[in-house]
C-alpha cells in the first residue's frame, strides 16, 4: 500500500496556510511536528504564581550571602567557603535547575580529587555527597520490576542497616564521614543501572570524562615539570597536587573508559595519559584491573588490530614518559622489605592487616558478627595489635569487619546488579580490582567519576529512509521488505 500525501489547511482571520506535505508513514510515526510542547520548568512556574522579579531576588540574595560569608569569616574559613560555593549552587539552580548543578559538580569533582591534600578535611566528602544527591534527582531511577532491581534494592538495604546501626550505637561523631562516603557508591548504582533520564546522564558522562582528562593533564605537567610534586612511597612517583590512591583510581577509570571509546586512533593520546597517570602515581591497585581492560579490548574489540596499537602506543608511552620506572622502583622496595616473602607482609604488609581486622570481628560479640563492629572500628583493631592505625584495604574485609555479615552480602548483591546492567563493563574492572586490593568505599569522589564512566556515550540518531512519493512501485517494494521483517 502506498503512502498517501497529506496537507493540513488552516485558517486564521481570512488568512489560509498551507502546512508542508505529510506522508502517512509520518503520520503513524510521532515526530518533532506531533510533540507537545514542554511543560514549564519549577523555576519557571514559581516565577509566575509568585511574581518574582529575578534581578530583584539575585540582589537581594547576594546582600545576604554577603553578610553571612562576613560573619561566617569570623568562624571559621572553612564555613565562609561552604556559604559561598552554597551560594554559587543555588545560584546555577535558579537559572539552569538541576542540569546546571549537575553539571557544575560532576565537571568541579576532578579538579576536587586533584587538589585534595590542598583542600580542607571533608570537602570532598560534601562535595561527593552532594553531586551523588543532585545525580539521584535527575537520573530519576525505577525499579523496571526485574529480578536484578529487586536484588539491588535488597542490597541496598543490607548494606545500609549496619551503617545506620553503627550510628545509633556509637553516635554520629564517630563514623558519620564514613557514612557518607559509603552511602555514595549504592546511590552511584542505582543511578547509572536504574536512571530513566539517559541522555542527561550520557551528556554528564562526556563532561566528566573530559574534565577528568584535563586536570590529569594539568597536574602532570606540574608534576613532570617540578612545579609542585608530592612524594608518598619514595619511588619517584609523579603525583603533582593530587594523593595517591585517589589520583590512581580517577586515572586508572578514565583510561579504562578511554579504552572503551577508542575506535580511532585520535584517541590514542587520551589514553596514554591516563596509563602514565596512573602508572606514575605508584599504586599498584588498579593495575591488574586496567591490563584485563586492555587484553579484553584487544581481544574482544570490533576494530581488533586498532586496538592492539592502541595499547601499544600507550604502553610506549609509559617506558618514554619514564613511569615505568616507578612501578619498577616499588618492586625492588618491596622486595628489600620482604614482601614477596610471606602472607603477612604480602602487598605492603596487607595479609597483617587483614589478620588483624579479622581477630578484632572474631573476637567481638556474636551480634557483631552480623550487624558489623562500627565504623572506623578496624583502625581501632590495627593500633591494638599493629601498633599503627590502618584502613582494611579492601572493600571485603571492611564491610566484612565493620559492617557484618549483613553488610558484606549487601556489597555483593550491589557489585551483582551494577555488573549485570552497567553498559560498559571496563571501567569496572579497575573498580573491582581496586576495590579488592585497597578499597574504594573511602574514595566517593572517584567512584562517582568512574561510575558515571560506566554510561556508554549517546549515539546520534541516525534519521529513517523517507518514501519516495514519485515512485509507487518503490514504496510498495519497501513496504513487503518491512512486513516480512516483521513477519520474521
Amino acid at each position: 500500500m502506498c503512502a498517501s500525501t497529506i496537507r493540513v489547511r488552516l485558517s486564521d482571520g481570512g488568512k489560509t496556510f498551507r502546512s508542508p506535505a505529510l506522508t502517512s508513514h509520518e503520520l503513524e510515526r510521532p515526530g518533532p511536528h506531533l510533540r507537545p510542547p514542554r511543560p514549564p520548568s519549577a523555576w519557571a512556574r514559581a516565577r509566575h504564581h509568585l511574581r518574582l522579579d529575578p534581578r530583584l531576588a539575585l540582589v537581594a540574595f547576594s546582600l545576604l550571602a554577603g553578610i553571612a560569608v562576613g560573619l561566617a569569616l569570623s568562624v571559621s574559613p572553612v564555613l565562609a567557603g561552604a556559604l559561598v560555593c552554597t551560594a554559587v549552587v543555588l545560584t546555577v539552580a535558579a537559572l539552569f535547575e538541576v542540569m546546571g548543578v549537575a553539571v557544575l559538580l560532576t565537571g568541579l569533582l576532578p579538579w576536587l580529587i586533584i587538589l585534595s591534600d590542598a583542600l580542607p578535611r571533608l570537602t570532598l566528602t560534601l562535595a561527593s555527597g552532594a553531586t551523588a544527591l543532585v545525580l539521584l534527582a535527575l537520573a530519576q531511577p525505577t525499579d523496571d520490576g526485574s529480578k536484578s532491581a529487586l536484588l539491588l534494592r535488597l542490597g541496598t538495604a543490607l548494606f545500609v542497616v549496619p551503617i545506620i546501626f553503627s550510628l545509633v550505637r556509637d553516635g554520629l561523631s564517630v563514623g558519620l564521614s564514613h557514612a557518607g562516603k559509603f552511602i555514595v557508591f549504592p546511590l552511584m548504582v542505582m543511578i547509572v543501572t536504574e536512571g530513566t533520564n539517559r541522555t542527561d546522564l550520557s551528556r554528564l558522562r562526556t563532561i566528566a570524562l573530559w574534565s577528568s582528562v584535563a586536570a590529569l593533564t594539568v597536574n602532570l605537567f606540574l608534576g613532570f615539570t617540578g612545579i609542585a610534586n608530592t612524594g608518598y612511597y619514595g619511588s619517584g612517583e609523579i603525583l603533582g597536587l593530587g594523593s595517591e590512591h585517589i589520583l590512581a583510581l580517577l586515572a586508572g577509570c578514565v583510561t579504562a573508559a578511554s579504552l572503551a571509546s577508542g575506535l580511532t586512533l585520535t584517541w590514542a593520546p587520551v589514553i596514554a595519559l591516563g596509563a602514565i597517570a596512573t602508572v606514575a602515581s605508584g599504586v599498584r591497585s588498579p593495575l591488574p584491573g586496567l591490563a584485563v581492560a586492555a587484553l579484553a579490548r584487544m581481544i574482544t574489540g570490533r576494530v581488533k588490530f586498532r586496538m592492539v596499537v592502541l595499547v601499544a602506543l600507550a604502553v610506549g608511552a609509559i617506558f618514554v614518559s619514564g613511569a615505568a620506572g616507578v612501578v619498577e622502583a616499588r618492586f625492588h622496595q618491596g622486595q628489600a622489605r620482604g614482601e614477596y616473602k610471606s602472607l603477612s607482609d604480602f602487598g605492603s604488609g596487607r595479609g597483617a592487616i587483614y589478620g588483624a581486622a579479622l581477630d578484632g570481628w572474631r573476637d567481638s560479640p556474636p551480634v557483631d558478627w552480623i550487624v558489623g563492629t562500627g565504623l572506623t572500628s578496624i583502625l581501632g583493631f590495627e593500633r591494638e595489635r599493629l601498633g599503627d592505625t590502618f584502613v582494611g584495604h579492601s572493600d571485603l574485609i571492611e564491610a566484612m569487619v565493620e559492617m557484618g555479615l549483613m553488610g558484606l552480602a549487601g556489597l555483593i548483591l550491589i557489585w551483582r546488579a551494577l555488573i549485570e546492567r552497567a553498559e560498559s563493563k571496563l571501567p569496572l574492572l579497575v573498580l573491582g580490582s581496586f576495590a579488592l586490593f585497597n578499597g574504594i568505599l573511602e574514595y566517593s569522589a572517584p567512584v562517582i567519576i568512574g561510575l558515571l564512566l560506566t554510561i556508554r556515550p549517546r549515539q546520534k540518531d541516525t534519521p529513517a529512509a523517507e518514501p519516495d512519493a514519485t515512485n509507487p512501485t518503490r514504496q510498495q517494494q519497501s513496504g513487503a521488505r518491512i512486513a516480512l521483517r516483521t513477519q520474521g
